[in-house]
Order: structure tokens, then C-alpha cells, then sequence
């Protein structure tokens, strides 16, 4: 039998050139270390040291839709179905570029594997070179309980539906502005 290893999330910050503060948010750590640490770069790719996960108190949607993608109850971001793990803490858009994995949800495991650096705004495939080959291989049950933990302390930090569609409004007013509209 495989070795499982264990899947956990931690609080972190990241600096990211230009902003005033640290990115706050939750990462990812198997076996105690920090997925960032543990993904054993090929080559010199220091971008993965300022990436984060959308696991933020300040994006709960992001949040929860990054867990229900880690599920597979939402299609991975790209074409291919590979999921984000990491990526840019400014904004989290998959164009910036991202840690992105393979997952596979089977009878009694989780599986992550065949990471690669892949970007949203070209056809490129991942750049699974970048990385040595790793699987991590977590408990099932554990693992969805973990997601499920996340999911419903970021559920609680979801805003009323009225103040969330005032909010979308004024920043869409405030954008067209800038538009010159």
C-alpha cells in the first residue's frame, strides 16, 4: 500500500513586490511543510515562493470555489482539467501564471500529481519540467473533511446577499468611471 501522506492548511503570508503589506492566507502544507517547500523545483522558479493559495478571509467566494475545484465538484481552471493550487496573490487570476496539479479522487485516496506551471491566457500545455516528478496521495475521508471545514468557515465570511450585490454595484460604478462611461 501507498504511503498517505497528510494534507493540513496553516496560516501565511507572502510579500509581493510593490505592496505595502503581506498577502494573508491559508497554505497548503503535506506532511507538515508548506507545499511551496515541498514541490521540488528542476530549475530556479522563485515565482512559487511569492504565490498563494484564493484561501484568503478577504475572498471567501475565490475561497470556496478553490476548494470545490480541490473536490472535483467544479472543473479544474483549465481545458486540460488541471487544478490551481498556487497562484498570484495580488489579484488570483490564472493568467498571472500558477502552480497547477493533476487531482484524482478515488475510492479511498486523493491523489495530487503531475504538477506544472501553467498560465490561463495561453494554449501551452503545463510546464511539468519545471518540477520533479511527485505524487502526494492523501486519505479520502480526510481529506474531504478538511475541505468541508474550509468550505463552511469560509461560507461564514460570505457578506449578506444585499450588501454583497451594493458592494458589486458600487466597485461596477466606480469601474465604469474609470471607463470614462
Amino acid at each position: 500500500m501507498e504511503k498517505l501522506n497528510a494534507l493540513s492548511v496553516v496560516p501565511a503570508e507572502v510579500e509581493y513586490e510593490g505592496l505595502a503589506a503581506p498577502q494573508q492566507f491559508m497554505d497548503f502544507a503535506i506532511d507538515g511543510h508548506l507545499l511551496r517547500e515541498t514541490l521540488r523545483a528542476g530549475t530556479d522558479l522563485a515565482a512559487i515562493e511569492q504565490e498563494a493559495t484564493l484561501l484568503r478571509a478577504d475572498w471567501p467566494h475565490a475561497a470556496i470555489e478553490q476548494i470545490n475545484r480541490l473536490t472535483l465538484a467544479a472543473p479544474g481552471e483549465f481545458k486540460d482539467g488541471r487544478v490551481a493550487l498556487l497562484l498570484c496573490p495580488v489579484c488570483g487570476d490564472v493568467d498571472c501564471g500558477t502552480v497547477s496539479a493533476r487531482i484524482a479522487i478515488e475510492a479511498d485516496t486523493v491523489i495530487w500529481e503531475d504538477f506544472g506551471w501553467q498560465d490561463g491566457y495561453t494554449e501551452e500545455p503545463p510546464q511539468p519540467w519545471l518540477f520533479e516528478r511527485q505524487r502526494f496521495t492523501f486519505d479520502k475521508t480526510a481529506y474531504l473533511s478538511l475541505m468541508q471545514r474550509l468550505s463552511e468557515q469560509f461560507t461564514e465570511l460570505l457578506p449578506p446577499a444585499q450588501v454583497e450585490r451594493e458592494v458589486d454595484r458600487r466597485s461596477n460604478k466606480r469601474w465604469l468611471r474609470r471607463l470614462g462611461f
